[in-house]
Order: structure tokens, then C-alpha cells, then sequence
């Protein structure tokens, strides 16, 4: 075993022998990526499920195909007056009004920029369904005439 593996061995167990009372510690070591599809996937869930932990915490639920993704997100107990969607490029905020009686805020950065225009969301027995599509990256080269 290398000195390195030894040495972030030996920092895990000295971490976890002085924290005994915190919920987790969470070391990442490094691999070699499978592909960048695989990544970004993985990516994007281990996000979604350990770093965009809404202040509520409510279920949470994420699919993506080539043109889309599609994110579900239960907010019982509010509107859809009371709900604000904000799409920035890749970076979707899910927040509620000051007047809401319950608190949510969810904020998702997801691999590709996202269209905006194109995207729906819709709220159903307290449940937000958002279908976000993606850009497609556009080709900006152009053609010279060859005299």
C-alpha cells in the first residue's frame, strides 16, 4: 500500500474515532472515469440526493434523456402563486414566496444550460413536475467563399 492510501487510511479512522457524534463524514478518493456520460449522471444524482437537501427536505425525483430532464419534487402545502422556478443557463432555483406557510428551497446545477423558453413546470396535488430541455449546442462556424 502506497504512503498516500496509508495516509488518508489513517486520517479516516483518526476523523471518525473524533467525531463519534456527527451524522457522517464523507471522504471522496479518486477513480478513473468511466466516460463523461457516466460521470455527469452520477454527477448530477449524487448531487440531487446528498447536496440539494431542501430546508423541508422533500422527496426528490430525477430522469434525464437525450433531449430533456425531467425533476419531480413534492411541495405539499403550497401554491403555485407561492412557488418561484428561476432558470439561469444550467442552474435551476426552486424557492417559496415570503407569504408561503411552508419554507422551500432547492437549488440544482445540472451538466448542460437549459432552455428556458421551451421548459414547463406544472404543480398537482402538491407535487412540482418540471420538464426542463436542454440546449443543443449550437454550431457558430461559418462558411468563407474561397476566391
Amino acid at each position: 500500500m502506497s504512503l498516500a492510501w496509508t495516509q488518508l487510511l489513517m486520517t479516516a479512522e483518526k476523523a471518525a474515532q473524533c467525531n463519534p457524534h456527527q451524522e457522517k463524514t464523507m471522504f471522496f478518493t479518486p477513480i478513473a472515469p468511466v466516460t463523461y456520460r457516466n460521470n455527469a449522471r452520477m454527477g448530477v444524482e449524487r448531487f440531487l440526493k446528498e447536496v440539494a437537501r431542501p430546508l423541508s427536505s422533500p422527496s426528490t425525483e430525477f430522469e434525464q434523456d437525450e433531449q430533456q430532464y425531467k425533476l419531480r419534487m413534492d411541495v405539499p402545502g403550497v401554491s403555485r402563486e407561492q412557488l418561484s422556478v428561476l432558470i439561469e443557463e444550467q442552474v435551476v432555483t426552486i424557492s417559496t414566496l415570503a407569504d408561503a406557510p411552508r419554507a422551500y428551497k432547492a437549488l440544482f446545477e445540472l451538466p448542460m444550460p437549459i432552455d428556458a423558453a421551451a421548459s414547463s413546470a406544472k404543480l398537482e396535488h402538491g407535487v412540482l413536475n418540471l420538464v426542463l430541455i436542454k440546449k443543443l449546442p449550437e454550431n457558430k462556424a461559418q462558411a468563407l467563399m474561397v476566391q
